[in-house]
């Protein structure tokens, strides 16, 4: 909740969305770089065949992590900004449960790998969205 000092609003959970959004940065740059760099090596373990549709991924995933780095290290974290990456990140686990029911070469370890990382992701909009609720009347 957007918290009132000496009738000042302030921002509530500003310290733990920077972390969220970090981490985020962190493990979405860590995938996305797999993907640019080994497509290949990451098709097939997994089962993907698209390697252009992988490389691409990786390139989208990076250009996130520059907009999260962005985000995060600024003054006041803003919820608007923050909610772009719940819907962002809510859109990758609908995408992810697309993709294990419309791909039938996916390997084990590529579902488990779609499941993680879709959960993962989740975890993080999760904390996104709460964070944007709580200060979504907050403007700056």
């Amino acid at each position: 909740m957007t918290q009132q000092q000496n009738g000042v609003k302030t921002i509530a959970g500003g310290t733990l969305i920077r972390k969220v959004l970090l981490t985020n940065a962190a493990s979405s740059g860590a995938v996305g770089l797999l993907l640019l760099l080994f497509p290949g090596f990451a098709g097939s373990w997994t089962g993907l065949d698209n390697l252009t549709a992988l490389a691409g991924t990786g390139v989208f995933l990076l250009i996130v992590v520059a907009f999260l780095w962005w985000t995060a290290t600024r003054n006041v974290v803003s919820p608007r900004q923050v909610l772009v990456f719940a819907i962002l990140d809510f859109l990758w686990v609908i995408d992810s449960a697309l993709l294990l029911g419309v791909s039938g070469s996916v390997t084990t370890i590529g579902i488990w790998a779609i499941i993680v990382v879709a959960a993962v992701v989740g975890v993080f909009a999760i904390f996104e969205m709460s964070y944007y609720w709580h200060n979504r009347y907050y403007r700056k």
